[in-house]
C-alpha cells in the first residue's frame, strides 16, 4: 500500500474522492436535465415544490425549509416571482407580511418536473442514520476548513449567486 508523503495512507481518501466526484457529477447532471426538461434551475423547482407542500410561506419559512438563509432564497424567490411561477401577496391580518403561494404557471411547471437534485440530497441524508450524519458532519466540515470554505457562503445548489452592482 503506498503513503502519501504525510505518512497517511491515501485509500480512504481516493475512495472519499471518487464519491465526491460521483455525488457532484450525478447532482450536476441531474440540475442540467431539470434546466432543460423545465426551464428553472434546479432551486427554483426546489422551492416550487417547497411551496406546493406547504403554501402559502413567508420567504422565511420557505427559508427554514429548504435549510438555508433568507437572503439567499429571496433572490431565488424573486426571479421564479419575475417568471410568473409564484405570486406575492399581503397576509390580510398583517399588511407587512408577505405570503408567497404558486400561480397556475407554477403549478403546471410542477406537474411535468422531475424531482430536482436537491430534494433527492434531502431525502438520501435523512435516511443516514444519526451516526453516518454526524460522521459525514464531520468529515465534510474538516474538508471545507482544510479549503478555508465557509458554509454559510454557498448558494442554494445549481443557482448561481446574484450579481451584485458596483
Amino acid at each position: 500500500m503506498t503513503r502519501s508523503p504525510r505518512g497517511r495512507s491515501p485509500r480512504s481518501r481516493d475512495s472519499a474522492l471518487r464519491a465526491l466526484r460521483t455525488l457532484v457529477a450525478s447532482l450536476s447532471r441531474s440540475a442540467r436535465s431539470i434546466e432543460w426538461r423545465t426551464g428553472v434551475t434546479n432551486a427554483q423547482l426546489f422551492l416550487l415544490r417547497q411551496l406546493a407542500e406547504a403554501e402559502p410561506l413567508s420567504v422565511n419559512a420557505l427559508a427554514e425549509r429548504a435549510r438555508t438563509n433568507q437572503s439567499t432564497v429571496s433572490s431565488v424567490v424573486s426571479r421564479i416571482v419575475d417568471a410568473g411561477l409564484v405570486r406575492r401577496a399581503r397576509v390580510p391580518d398583517d399588511g407587512r407580511r408577505v405570503a408567497l403561494s404558486l400561480s397556475p404557471k407554477g403549478r403546471r411547471l410542477l406537474r411535468r418536473a422531475p424531482t430536482p437534485p436537491t430534494e433527492a440530497l434531502f431525502d438520501g441524508l435523512a435516511s443516514l442514520s444519526d451516526k453516518e450524519a454526524r460522521a459525514l458532519e464531520t468529515g465534510l466540515t474538516a474538508l471545507l476548513a482544510a479549503l478555508r470554505l465557509k458554509p454559510d457562503q454557498a448558494p442554494l445548489l445549481f443557482e448561481d449567486e446574484p450579481r451584485r452592482t458596483r
